[in-house]
């Protein structure tokens, strides 16, 4: 494992801060932020007849929901790899986490930064995360399942962020694309980090646990995805549509969103389940 995070470690040497790699002043309001397709009300006819002005603010509620999602997770992992300190012992791994702590730092200013260019700061983004966040308090640095739920985590963000990629270079605000590729060009590596964690503890890991966890996995998913890729009622109040909490539960129940949710999680569910951390991962 210590080659292995020799190497990561290698790729990350350089330091950029994404604050001062950004033209702020490109942050356009006239253009979306995210291409049509992946705002959460997509399957159920609500953004057709949103005027064009209101579906790009759309746009940008559903962005600054994917920045406090970004922001949550760094603040868990910035919490529990410091909190026992770094293993000086085991040098490749501090050098890896500190990397992070440092670019997950900056990529936590940047999405400040957006949530505030799009107006919604101090707005409830996010869906209930508390027993998330406890679970995360209670497992640390040395345990799998720690890097599991961190592999999981910023896998799903970074194929909701790759989806957006893909669409035309000139469809979505230069900005927004801008900050989703600074951190997905990190955040490749600190998957590829939590990959090599989490391998390296499951040695340590008895089958029986092994089996406990991979039983709340998909509970613990489950929530995961409804408090990061589905809406809030707060977060659809701020489009001013009728009835914000009803067409919240709508786009939970969607299948199309659903759909959505579960192709961003399947690339880390295979991994898992080719390790017995959960079951069998279905691979369309």
């Amino acid at each position: 494992m210590s080659d292995t995070l020799r190497r990561i470690a290698a790729r990350g040497t350089e330091y950029s801060d994404p604050l001062a790699a950004i033209d702020w002043d490109a942050a356009d309001l006239l253009r979306p932020w995210l291409p049509p397709a992946l705002l959460s009300l997509a399957g159920l006819g609500h953004q057709a007849d949103m005027p064009r002005e209101t579906l790009n603010r759309f746009s940008r509620i559903e962005f600054a929901r994917l920045c406090a999602a970004g922001l949550w997770l760094e603040g868990l992992l910035i919490s529990r790899v410091t909190g026992r300190g770094f293993p000086a012992d085991r040098p490749s791994e501090a050098r890896v986490m500190l990397q992070e702590v440092r670019e997950e730092s900056g990529h936590g200013l940047m999405f400040l930064e957006m949530i505030d260019r799009a107006g919604l700061a101090g707005v409830p983004l996010l869906g209930p995360t508390r027993l998330l966040s406890a679970v995360a308090h209670r497992l640390g640095p040395d345990d799998a399942e720690f890097w599991a739920m961190v592999f999981v985590g910023e896998t799903v963000t970074d194929q909701l962020a790759l989806k957006a990629m893909a669409a035309p270079a000139d469809s979505i605000c230069p900005v927004a694309r801008r900050v989703l590729s600074l951190h997905h060009r990190d955040e490749a590596r600190h998957i590829a980090a939590a990959r090599a964690l989490l391998e390296g503890r499951l040695r340590a890991m008895s089958a029986a646990r092994r089996r406990v966890f991979a039983g709340a996995l998909r509970f613990l998913l489950e929530r995961f995805l409804a408090a990061t890729l589905y809406p809030t009622p707060a977060s659809l109040a701020e489009l001013e549509i009728d009835d914000p909490r009803t067409a919240a539960l709508a786009a939970r129940r969607c299948p199309e969103r659903r759909a959505l949710a579960e192709a961003c999680a399947r690339p880390a569910l295979a991994l898992l389940a080719d390790h017995g951390l959960s079951g069998p991962a279905d691979r369309r």
